[in-house]
């Protein structure tokens, strides 16, 4: 995809609809709509190599589109990217606790290896030590590593939510 730039220092996002009869999921959680799974499949899959804070503009480009639906399918944008960002919010905040009780676990099972190791329980002791680092390892992968990919789905799902949605009426060719 060609990036174009507004003078907003915005990336442009070009959406062609010909047929807007499944813009719109069938299925929704509240009263707001939410868009098609495909729907969000291209507004992410054109913007995956953009940093994940960028700022976005999308322009729909249609002739089937009338005033309410364009309300309602902004809306309807809106409403999916901030469904998905509260997920990730959860999800952050559980992986918060889990590292909390790993780490705490690891720590409470690396000072039982050492009290073994001092009373001349070497296997016991060795078998505990490798526990305990199991523990505190899990947690730094969840806090470091994984927790990267919430944090990243969070400014995408922002950006996202932010984004400037303006109509087009759609040239024909």
């Amino acid at each position: 995809m060609k990036k174009e730039h507004s003078q907003e220092e915005c990336t442009i996002i070009r959406m062609m609809v010909k047929n807007d009869d499944d813009f719109l999921s069938v299925f929704s959680a509240g009263e707001t709509p939410v868009i098609s799974t495909d729907v969000a499949e291209f507004i992410e899959s054109n913007t995956i190599s953009l940093p994940p804070s960028a700022p976005l503009k999308l322009h729909i480009h249609s002739n089937c589109i009338d005033e309410k639906e364009k309300i309602e399918y902004s809306k309807a944008i809106r409403e999916y990217y901030a469904e998905r960002y509260r997920a990730n919010e959860q999800e952050r905040k559980h992986n918060r606790r889990v590292v909390l009780l790993l780490a705490l676990v690891g720590v409470l099972i690396l000072s039982l290896a050492l009290f073994l190791d001092g009373n001349n329980h070497f296997l016991w002791g060795e078998v505990i030590d490798i526990a305990a680092w199991v523990f505190l390892w899990e947690a730094v992968d969840i806090g470091a590593f994984r927790n990267r990919v919430l944090r990243i789905n969070r400014l995408r799902y922002r950006s996202y939510m932010m984004m400037k949605i303006e109509y087009y009426p759609l040239k024909e060719q």
